[in-house]
């Protein structure tokens, strides 16, 4: 998998002449960032026991595509379409969701691809990264993005790169023996949903195993596209997103304070449960017979539905402030655990009130504590144990239809992405290789408030903009 993202920038000054975001500056200085994380240059490779690593060879360095183009389209068309980057003029599908080898034998995976598009007539500038997930994570990312952009300001200040006192000096640790000081083989901590993993393997997962690096890739790229996608952003003010936690809390138990992610996350299973039973009730029917014929036949107990299952709500959470390894902080590998939080359909079917969003919250709010340090190393030592746990859990991402995978991000410094000429306009995950993927994302400092970004099939995702609870709660929706 990787992780692609689009940074827009719109040159508001385009008519003085100046150079937006100068190319040559730019590059040098993702090469100097590259630097400081050689593993970008790194290549996935697997062992004898089918077991998988990163090496970095300095006389084969497996370095990231890196491009910069002209557009003939206008950065304001961009803007209107919502930021939509299938209107761009370059394909990008076969680079933001499953990273593979170029033509049918090709040499290894590339680590990341870096795309900068530049405008018609100056008017603005997209940088596009897609770094793949077994490099690092959504924290990690961010570390690099804004290192880059750090040494592209600090270079057009100083050209020649003389002055290096002037540039601030950064930690950061690639060492994955972080992981290994904090194994531990007993799985007491998990719940499970983790656990479910360890029971989920098949001739297909253990083939996937053997299999070379590019060659599962291409098989996951493969299904990847047969799967349809629709990307859908929202956005939801501070005070909305505040107004309903307050509301949610008035419900919780005495000395229970509910975050923001603990409500929302409550708020979005029971809307996204909803919308896949409705699809999954429209598939099982033809949609030219009338839904009071299907309600019929239903009631009459002659075509009775199967009970609906409920959903699991999966939350990654970034482990670097609960492990107390001293370099936890600086660590750029992945170092996020997630954890599985069941609902079950009785709780999801009574829409979401108050009341029952608390009691869903508080079920969240109650779990996610218990990830601290022991659980990492519990969860490390899994991941580890058998040569297709990693397999299995892509395979479950992709054909498993009752979850949410519900990533926060939104106190990323996305937005302190600036490479000299300001804050990005706008940031935004390209498509995610599988669906029942929800981002929550920064919104512009400008405007405040969190972008709420979805990967679901067309179907489902019709259903959650139909949801007027839902639709009450979004300021501006856009898809593609």
């Amino acid at each position: 998998m990787s992780i692609p993202i689009c940074y827009w920038y719109e040159n508001k000054d385009k008519d003085a002449g100046k150079d937006f975001i100068p190319a040559e500056i730019l590059e040098q200085a993702f090469y100097m960032a590259m630097k400081e994380f050689p593993i970008l240059a790194g290549t996935l490779k697997s062992n004898a026991s089918s077991r998988l690593y990163v090496e970095i060879d300095k006389n084969n360095l497996n370095m990231p595509v890196y491009t910069d183009s002209f557009s003939e389209l206008d950065y304001s068309t961009l803007c209107k379409s919502g930021y939509n980057i299938r209107k761009l003029p370059i394909d990008l599908s076969g680079e933001y969701g499953v990273p593979v080898p170029s033509g049918l034998v090709g040499g290894p995976i590339k680590p990341a691809h870096i795309r900068i598009i530049r405008f018609k007539e100056n008017s603005g500038v997209l940088v596009y990264a897609s770094i793949a997930h077994y490099i690092t994570d959504g924290y990690g990312y961010t570390q690099f993005m804004n290192r880059w952009s750090e040494m592209s300001r600090w270079l057009q200040q100083d050209p020649q790169g003389s002055s290096s006192a002037s540039l601030p000096v950064r930690r950061y640790v690639h060492d994955r023996s972080i992981h290994d000081s904090i194994s531990s083989s007993s799985t007491d901590a998990l719940d499970s949903f983790v656990l479910g993993v360890k029971s989920g393997g098949n001739l297909v997962t253990r083939w996937l195993a053997w299999v070379s690096p590019e060659t599962r890739a291409r098989v996951f790229k493969a299904l990847s596209d047969t799967i349809s996608h629709k990307c859908s952003f929202f956005h939801v003010s501070s005070e909305t997103m505040e107004a309903l936690r307050a509301r949610v809390q008035a419900y919780a138990p005495e000395g229970v304070r509910y975050s923001i992610n603990d409500v929302i996350a409550s708020y979005l299973a029971v809307v996204v449960a909803q919308a896949k039973e409705r699809a999954s009730a429209d598939r099982r029917w033809s949609k030219s017979i009338p839904m009071a014929v299907r309600k019929t036949l239903e009631n009459s107990g002659l075509s009775k539905p199967a009970p609906p299952p409920g959903l699991a709500v999966l939350i990654p959470v970034n482990m670097r402030t609960r492990i107390s390894h001293p370099d936890a902080k600086n660590y750029m590998g992945v170092m996020v655990s997630g954890k599985g939080i069941p609902f079950t359909h009785e709780h999801l079917q009574q829409g979401p009130t108050d009341k029952t969003l608390s009691e869903m919250a508080l079920k969240i709010h109650e779990a996610l504590p218990s990830m601290n340090e022991r659980f990492a190393g519990q969860v490390g030592n899994l991941i580890t144990s058998e040569p297709d746990i990693f397999t299995r859990q892509v395979l479950g991402m992709a054909t498993g239809s009752r979850k949410l995978i519900f990533s926060n991000q939104s106190r990323f410094a996305h937005y302190s992405v600036d490479f000299g000429a300001g804050i990005p306009s706008m940031v935004r995950h390209a498509p995610h290789a599988f669906n029942d993927v929800v981002y929550i994302m920064p919104a512009n400092p400008k405007t405040g408030g969190y972008e709420i970004e979805f990967n679901f099939a067309p179907d489902v995702e019709a259903n959650i903009t139909s949801n007027n609870d839902w639709m009450k709660l979004v300021d501006t929706y856009d898809n593609y």
